[in-house]
C-alpha cells in the first residue's frame, strides 16, 4: 500500500495536462426568472463553470440581451457561430403564434452543444493535484507505515483566508459576523443548517483536519460585476475572475496591515494554500445570468503575485446569496454546500458528475450521496453529505490497516456508519502491481442521520472505484472520473439493478430491493472492468438499528439468518410476504411477519404468524392502507425467547382502485417516484422521465447516445367503464424530429413483464403546446387494468411531455338536426340529446375564402395500403424488401412533398419511385427514380414541391425495388388543401347555471343587421360529462339563399310573428305569456309559457295554416300564419 500512496500523490504532481477550472454543478432543477418587464420565464441551467448554457423548458438555447431579456440563440452548424435572435423567449404556454413559428425552425440546444464541443479547444490551465501536499507536518505514525513513509496528508489545524467583496454596483446584504459563524461556529444551525464549514471538515476527517477561517471584508472592488464575471464569447467562462482575486487580496492587506498572508501557507512551500473570495450577490449556477460569477476553483496562472513574501496562486470563489433575485423573496445566505464543495477542490477532491456533458456519453453520477455530484444541494445546500470512503482514503483520513480494510478471507462483518470512519473494500485486481494503482469495490454504511440526513436512502452502499494509472491519466487528471459513460471510475453498484438519477432510493442493500448479496454472479455483480471474477462473495446482508452485517466468502459461523424478500402481489389493501431462513431452524418456535408505517416494525405491533417449511414461509395480508409506505420484517422466535428479525423492506401499496371518471397528474412525488406511478429506465442509460417543475408534467429529455426505453407505469388498477377511453395530454417541441410513445396494458399486475403492447403512437405535430391524445379501451369494459407508457423515441430526438392522464366513459357525438335562419338576423341550431351528458360545447364559425393549406409529418392514418416488406411509423417508411406504400386520398389535391432518404446495408443497389394519380386509376411518375447504391446514414434531402404543386395529384404511392440495400424514408412531409379556413366567431357550453337547464338548442343572433345574409356559417357540437368534451358532431352549414320567412306584427300588440320552414318565431313577449299553436282542425301543436321576450317554436312536420293564440296582461292576441 505504501507504493500506491505514493502514486496518489505522485501522479498528480508529475502529469501536466490541460484542465478546466473545477466548479460546482449547475442547480439541478428548473428556475423561474423575472424578466425586466415583470414577466417570468422558467429555464434550465446546464453544465458547470467550464461549459454551461441555458435553455427553455422544451430545450431551446437562450441568452440574455443587453437589456436583460432572454432571447433565442441561432446557431450555424457550418461555421459554429452563435448569434442572438431578435425573438424574446416566453414559457411554452405563453408563446404567441409568431414565436411558435420562430421556434419551429430552431434546433434543440443539445444538438448545438454537441456540435460546439467538437469545435471547442480547452483552455490550458494549471493542473491541480489529486491530493494536496500535507498542510502541516505531523509526527510519523508508526502504526501505519504506508502513511508514515508518504507523510503527505491533509491534517492538523490549518489557517485559511476568506475575503468578502462588494462590486462597484453590488454590495453585501449580510455582515462579516454572519460569515464568521457560518464558517467557524460549532453546531451552526441558522436557516436549518446542520453545522458550519469547520464542523463539516472536522467531522468528516475525524478531527484530523480542522480548518480555521479568517474572515475579512467586505471590501469594494473598483469595477462593476460584469467586468469580472461577464461570460467570454468564445468559452462562456467568466471573463476575469483573477483580477477580482488579486484586487481582493490587495484591499484586504491595505485595510489590515497586520494581516500576515504567510500564516495561510500551512506547508511552508512559499505559496498560500488557498485564497477564498465570497462575492456579493448571486451565482450564475442558479440565476442563469451571464453577468453573475460561477463558483469555481482555479489558479492565477501567469498572474501569480506576492504579499508578505508568499505567492497567491490557487483560489476559490462562491456567492453570498442562494437562489436568484426575488426567489426567495428575502435574500438569504447561501448554504455551506457550495463553499464546502469548492473548498474540497482546494484539497484535491474531484467532481463526480460528468464534466464534459455529452462527450463519450452521459456518465451517471452518485447523485445526492456525493458532495461532488448533486449532494452539495442537499437541504438547500445546508446539509452536504458525508465524504465517501474513497475520498477519505484519498485525503489520508482513513486508516487502511484498521478503518478501511480489505475483504478477502471468510469473515462475519459488522459495519458501522461511515460517519464513524469505517468502510471495507474488495480488491478487484489483486494481482495488479499496486504501484500502478488499484481497482476496488468499496462498501460503506450510509444512514440518514447527521450530514447524511438528506441522502436518498439508508443501508449498505457499494461503489466501483477505478484509480489505476491508466484511468488516472485519462479521467481523474482532467477532473472527469465519470466522463466516460462506458467506463466510469467511481459509480454506485445499485442494489436494485437500476443505475439512474430517479432511482437513487433503491441503491442501498438490502434496501427496497431486498438484495442481500453481492457476488460474481449476482445482479449487480462484482466482476471487474476486465470482466474477471473477484471470488469474494458478500452474502447475508442485513441492516438493523443502523448497523450493517454481512458474511464474506461464507463467513466464519453459521448465522440464524432471516431474509425478508420483496413483497409480491401488492395491491391497494393487500400484499403477500415471503421469507427464507438459514442456520439453526430447529430451535425456531414461531415464524411470521410484522409490518407498520414506521421503519422498524416489531412483533409487539401488527404481525401475522406463518408456518415454515424447508426454511421458507409466507403470508398474505389484506388490511393495509392504499397508497401507503410500509416496512415489513420477517421474524423467527427462538426457543430461548429471542426474536431474530430480517431486514425491514420498504414497499408501497398501490393507490386505491380508480373508477371512471379518473384523472391523474404527476405533481406529487415520494421517494423519487411520482405518486401512484413508477418510472423505469429500462436500458439503464440515465436518461428517463423527470418532473418538469415549471409545467407540472413529466418530460423525457433528449438522448444523444441511445434509443429510449423508458417506462411510466401506473401503480393502481383502473376500472374500465363501458365505452371506456384513455385520454392523456402530451407535448413535443422540435419540429424536425418524431417522438414515439407506446401504450401498454396489463390485466394481471403492475410488474413490467406482465404488460403487453396495446397501441403505438408517433408525434410530429402540435409543437410547443399541450394536445390531448385518445386511446380506445372499450375492449376492457368491466375489467380492472394497469396502464403503462413507454417512450421509445430514437436517439437524437428531443423532448416528450406527458401531463394529465384520464380514463373515462366516452359519450357519443350529438347529431345536429337543425341549423337555419329562423328570423332576420337570427340563426337557430338544435341537436339530439345525449344520455349522461352534463354539458354541450357549441362551436360557431364562418368560412373564409382562403384555402386551408396543411403541411404535416405523415401520421399513421395517412398510410392507406401497404404491400411487401416495409415498417411504418409517423413520417417514416423503412423498406427491407420489395414493397409498395399507398397514401390515402386528398380530394382537394396534394400541394407539397418533402422527405429524407437514408440507406443502409447490406450491399447492392435499390430504387425508390414516387407515383401520383389524379383520378385514382392512372398513375404517373412524380420526380425522378431515386437510386440507393451506397451507405448513407445522413440521407439525401428530397424537396419535391415543384413536382406536385398545381399538378392536381390526389394520391401518392411509394414503390421500393430492393436490390440488396435497405432504404428509409424519414420526415415524410405532405402539404394538401383541406377546405377553407374557418374564422372562429364564438363557442361555449350550453349549461345554464342560473336555471339549471341543459339546452340542446341555441339561438345565435347577429352582431350587425344583415350579417347572416352573406357567407357560409358552420356549427358543431360536442357532448361533455363535466370533465371532458368528447367527439364533435359532423359540421352543419348555413348559407343564405334568399328570404325563407315572413315577419308580421299582431295588431297593436307590438308582438311580431315570423313564419319559416317548420317553425314560428315570436318577439316582443313578456315572461309568463301563455302561447298555444293549433291547426285549423283544432289539433294542438304547441302549448307553453314565454321565459323571455323571444320564443322559437318548432313545428316539424306541420305545413300550412297555423293558428297562434297569445294570452298575457289580461289581453288575448290571435293571428294566423302559413308555415312551409
Amino acid at each position: 500500500m505504501k507504493i500506491f500512496k505514493q502514486l496518489l500523490v505522485g501522479l498528480g504532481l508529475l502529469l501536466c495536462v490541460p484542465q478546466d477550472a473545477e466548479a460546482v454543478k449547475a442547480y439541478p432543477r428548473p428556475v423561474t426568472i423575472m424578466q425586466p418587464d415583470g414577466t417570468k420565464i422558467t429555464v434550465r441551467i446546464h453544465g458547470d463553470e467550464s461549459f454551461h448554457y441555458t435553455t427553455t423548458i422544451d430545450g431551446f438555447m437562450l441568452e440574455r440581451d443587453k437589456t436583460g431579456f432572454f432571447r433565442y440563440v441561432n446557431y450555424d452548424f457550418n461555421t459554429g457561430v452563435k448569434t442572438l435572435s431578435a425573438q424574446r423567449a416566453r414559457n411554452v404556454g405563453e408563446r404567441t403564434a409568431e414565436e411558435k413559428t420562430f421556434v419551429a425552425n430552431l434546433k434543440a440546444a443539445q444538438l448545438i452543444t454537441a456540435d460546439m464541443k467538437t469545435r471547442r479547444t480547452p483552455m490550458l490551465k494549471k493542473h491541480s493535484r489529486v491530493v494536496r501536499p500535507w498542510l502541516k507536518k505531523q509526527p510519523l505514525m508508526k502504526t501505519n507505515s504506508a502513511t508514515a513513509d508518504v507523510a503527505r496528508t491533509v491534517s492538523g489545524d490549518c489557517e485559511y483566508l476568506v475575503i468578502l467583496v462588494n462590486f462597484a454596483d453590488s454590495t453585501f446584504k449580510y455582515k462579516n459576523e454572519d460569515f464568521e459563524t457560518w464558517l467557524n461556529e460549532p453546531d451552526y444551525s441558522t436557516n436549518g443548517g446542520t453545522g458550519s464549514v469547520k464542523d463539516y471538515w472536522r467531522d468528516n476527517s475525524m478531527g484530523q483536519f480542522v480548518p480555521n477561517f479568517t474572515v475579512v471584508g467586505p471590501y469594494t472592488l473598483s469595477k462593476p460585476l460584469v467586468a469580472y464575471a461577464g461570460n467570454a464569447e468564445d468559452t462562456g467562462e467568466d471573463i476575469d475572475p483573477r483580477s477580482m482575486i488579486k484586487e481582493a487580496c490587495q484591499l484586504a492587506k491595505r485595510a489590515n496591515p497586520d494581516l500576515d498572508f504567510s500564516k495561510f501557507d500551512n506547508d511552508d512551500d512559499g505559496v498560500v494554500d488557498n485564497c477564498y473570495v465570497i462575492y456579493a450577490g448571486y451565482s450564475e449556477a442558479s440565476t442563469a445570468n451571464p453577468n453573475d460569477m460561477w463558483p469555481h476553483s482555479w489558479t492565477m496562472g501567469d498572474d501569480v503575485f506576492e504579499i508578505d513574501g508568499v505567492k497567491i496562486d490557487e483560489y476559490s470563489c462562491s456567492a453570498e446569496l442562494v437562489g436568484m433575485p426575488g426567489a426567495p423573496a428575502v435574500p438569504t445566505m447561501d448554504g455551506i454546500g457550495t463553499f464546502t464543495h469548492e473548498f474540497g477542490h482546494i484539497l484535491g477532491l474531484k467532481d463526480m458528475y460528468d464534466t464534459d456533458d455529452y462527450t463519450n456519453g452521459y456518465g451517471v453520477d452518485p447523485g445526492a450521496y456525493s458532495l461532488y455530484a448533486s449532494g452539495s444541494y442537499n437541504n438547500d445546500s445546508r446539509t452536504p453529505p458525508c465524504l465517501m470512503a474513497f475520498e477519505r482514503f484519498q485525503m489520508g483520513w482513513i486508516d487502511t490497516n484498521t478503518e478501511l480494510t480489505e475483504l478477502k478471507d471468510p469473515e462475519d462483518v459488522e459495519l458501522d456508519n461511515i460517519s464513524t470512519n469505517k468502510a471495507r473494500y474488495i480488491n478487484a485486481q489483486p494481482d495488479r502491481d499496486v504501484a500502478t494503482g488499484v481497482e476496488w469495490f468499496i462498501l460503506e454504511n450510509r444512514q440518514q442521520t447527521g450530514w447524511d440526513r438528506y441522502i436518498p436512502a439508508h443501508g449498505l452502499l457499494i461503489t466501483h472505484f477505478d484509480y489505476t494509472q491508466e484511468s488516472y491519466a485519462e479521467y481523474w487528471s482532467v477532473n472527469g472520473p465519470n466522463n466516460n459513460a462506458k467506463h466510469r471510475c467511481m459509480y454506485i453498484k445499485a442494489a436494485d439493478g437500476v443505475d439512474d438519477e430517479n432511482s437513487r432510493a433503491g441503491d442501498t442493500y438490502p434496501g427496497t430491493s431486498a438484495n442481500t448479496e453481492f457476488t460474481d454472479t449476482s445482479t449487480p455483480n462484482s466482476l471487474n472492468w476486465n470482466n474477471e471474477p473477484v471470488n469474494v462473495p458478500i452474502t447475508n446482508i442485513t441492516e438493523q438499528d443502523g448497523i450493517i452485517r454481512f458474511q464474506v466468502s461464507g463467513g466464519t459461523s453459521v448465522w440464524d439468518f432471516v431474509k425478508t424478500n420483496v413483497p409480491t402481489d401488492i395491491r391497494d389493501v393487500s400484499a403477500t410476504f415471503t421469507a427464507e431462513m438459514t442456520g439453526n431452524t430447529a430451535d425456531v418456535t414461531e415464524t411470521g411477519f410484522c409490518w407498520s408505517l414506521d421503519e422498524t416494525p416489531t412483533v409487539e405491533g401488527e404481525h401475522k404468524t406463518a408456518a415454515m417449511a424447508d426454511g421458507k414461509f409466507s403470508a398474505a395480508v389484506d388490511n393495509l392502507q392504499p397508497g401507503s409506505n410500509y416496512n415489513v420484517r420477517a421474524y423467527a422466535r427462538m426457543s430461548d425467547g429471542t426474536v431474530n428479525y430480517g431486514s425491514a423492506i420498504l414497499f408501497t401499496t398501490e393507490c386505491a382502485t380508480a373508477s371512471a371518471p379518473f384523472v391523474a397528474d404527476f405533481l406529487s412525488w415520494t421517494n423519487g417516484q411520482p405518486d401512484c406511478w413508477q418510472i423505469v429506465d429500462r436500458n439503464g442509460d440515465g436518461t428517463t422521465w423527470i418532473l418538469d417543475e415549471s409545467t407540472g408534467g413529466l418530460v423525457y429529455q433528449f438522448n444523444y447516445w441511445n434509443n429510449a426505453d423508458d417506462w411510466l407505469i401506473s401503480k393502481r388498477r383502473i376500472h374500465v367503464p363501458e365505452n371506456g377511453v384513455l385520454f392523456f395530454s402530451r407535448g413535443v417541441a422540435e419540429t424536425t424530429t418524431v417522438e414515439d410513445l407506446e401504450i401498454y396494458v396489463s390485466t394481471k399486475t403492475s410488474d413490467i413483464d406482465d404488460f403487453y403492447l396495446y397501441e403505438r403512437l408517433s408525434f410530429a405535430n402540435y409543437f410547443g403546446e399541450q394536445h390531448i391524445e385518445e386511446v380506445d379501451l372499450s375492449r376492457f369494459a368491466g375489467q380492472d387494468i394497469y396502464i403503462a407508457f413507454r417512450c421509445c423515441s430514437e436517439k437524437l430526438q428531443t423532448n416528450l411531455w406527458i401531463w394529465n392522464v384520464a380514463v373515462t366513459e366516452k359519450l357519443p357525438a350529438p347529431t345536429i338536426t337543425t341549423f337555419d335562419q329562423t328570423a332576420p338576423d337570427q340563426l337557430f341550431v338544435e341537436w339530439t340529446p345525449v344520455g349522461k351528458a352534463k354539458n354541450y360545447y357549441l362551436y360557431f364559425g364562418k368560412e373564409t375564402d382562403e384555402p386551408n393549406e396543411v403541411l404535416v409529418f405523415a401520421p399513421m392514418d395517412f398510410f392507406e395500403k401497404t404491400e411487401g416488406d416495409v415498417q411504418l411509423s409517423t413520417g417514416s417508411m423503412f423498406f427491407t424488401g420489395d414493397a409498395t406504400v399507398e397514401l390515402k386520398e386528398f380530394p382537394e389535391g396534394i400541394t407539397d412533398l418533402k422527405f429524407m432518404l437514408t440507406t443502409s446495408g447490406p450491399t447492392g443497389t435499390s430504387t425508390l419511385l414516387v407515383e401520383g394519380t389524379k383520378d385514382g386509376t392512372t398513375w404517373t411518375s412524380v420526380g425522378q427514380r431515386l437510386t440507393l447504391s451506397e451507405y448513407d446514414n445522413e440521407g439525401q434531402e428530397c424537396d419535391w414541391l415543384s413536382y406536385v404543386q398545381d399538378q392536381g395529384f390526389k394520391k401518392l404511392r411509394f414503390r421500393f425495388t430492393h436490390g440488396g440495400r435497405n432504404g428509409r424514408v424519414r420526415y415524410l412531409t405532405l402539404g394538401y388543401t383541406d377546405g377553407k379556413i374557418v374564422e372562429d366567431l364564438s363557442g361555449g357550453g350550453t349549461w345554464d347555471e342560473e336555471t339549471g337547464i341543459l339546452h340542446n338548442s341555441m339561438v345565435i343572433k347577429a352582431v350587425t343587421p344583415g350579417e347572416f345574409n352573406n357567407g357560409r356559417y358552420v356549427v358543431w357540437v360536442a357532448s361533455g360529462d363535466g370533465n371532458f368534451f368528447y367527439d364533435q358532431s359532423a359540421n352543419a352549414y348555413y348559407e343564405y339563399s334568399g328570404s325563407t320567412s315572413i315577419t308580421d306584427v299582431i295588431g297593436e300588440s307590438g308582438i311580431s310573428v315570423t313564419a319559416g320552414e317548420g317553425y314560428v318565431g315570436l318577439d316582443g313577449l313578456k315572461p309568463g305569456y301563455r302561447i298555444t299553436c293549433a291547426s285549423p282542425s283544432g289539433a294542438l301543436l304547441y302549448s307553453g309559457e314565454a321565459d323571455g321576450q323571444h320564443a322559437d317554436i318548432r313545428l316539424d312536420g306541420q305545413r300550412g295554416i297555423v293558428i297562434i293564440n297569445i294570452e298575457g296582461d289580461g289581453q288575448t292576441y290571435r293571428t294566423k300564419v302559413i308555415v312551409r
